[in-house]
């Protein structure tokens, strides 16, 4: 008897996940980096006032907010807003597309590194559109179980001793070593240096 083949499903793609920053949703979070984000309480009450969630069901209990359009805001001193996941579905780790099928976000099957790096860029534009060029703009190379090399792009912008980054790094929750892009704001006092490239995934932490 000739052995079965494996059931279609079983095949593994590579997905791109993504919850649009639009220009008015970054008009809105450039608000934000004037906050005391050592004031986790101040922080809630600005983000409630956008009209963010913190009640209901979210796909993870780390989740701190849910905004309007569909973000899972994390973080008890900063800001850490992923907007896309690169990833792959099939097999037994990920059978399922958990990302694309959250409110407010789409995915594309056998979507590859150049759709990821474009969602980054897309949204480095839209805060570049409000705050002027980024303060730094860099990249720092690497690579990960499943892709391979990579070369991830850090945008940061600086204000009222806080910090705005644009950014990848590695989804600190999945099993599979996921990338996601964020929005990340957190304090940096006047005169601290900004992380050079290779440090800035150290930096995105929540």
């Amino acid at each position: 008897m000739s052995e079965s083949l494996p059931h279609a499903d079983d095949d593994i793609h590579s997905y791109v996940a993504t919850c649009p920053i639009t220009p008015e949703f970054a008009r809105r979070i450039v608000g934000l980096m004037d906050l005391p984000w050592d004031d986790p309480a101040v922080a809630d009450r600005a983000m409630l006032g956008l009209g963010w969630s913190d009640e209901g069901e979210v796909p993870m209990d780390e989740c701190r907010f849910v905004t309007d359009l569909g973000h899972f805001v994390h973080g008890d001193d900063c800001l850490y807003l992923p907007f896309a996941h690169f990833y792959d579905v099939g097999g037994e780790l990920w059978p399922e597309d958990g990302w694309g099928t959250q409110p407010g976000w789409s995915s594309r099957k056998d979507a590859g590194r150049a759709d990821f790096d474009a969602c980054v860029d897309t949204a480095v534009g839209r805060f570049t559109e409000v705050l002027g060029p980024p303060g730094a703009d860099v990249r720092t190379e690497g690579g990960t179980v499943s892709t391979g090399p990579y070369c991830w792009r850090y945008a940061a912008w600086r204000r009222s001793g806080n910090v705005l980054v644009v950014g990848q790094t590695l989804e600190p929750i999945s099993y599979g070593q996921d990338e996601e892009a964020v929005v990340f704001i957190r304090d940096l006092p006047e005169g601290t240096p900004l992380p050079d490239a290779a440090a800035f995934p150290g930096f995105l932490t929540w």
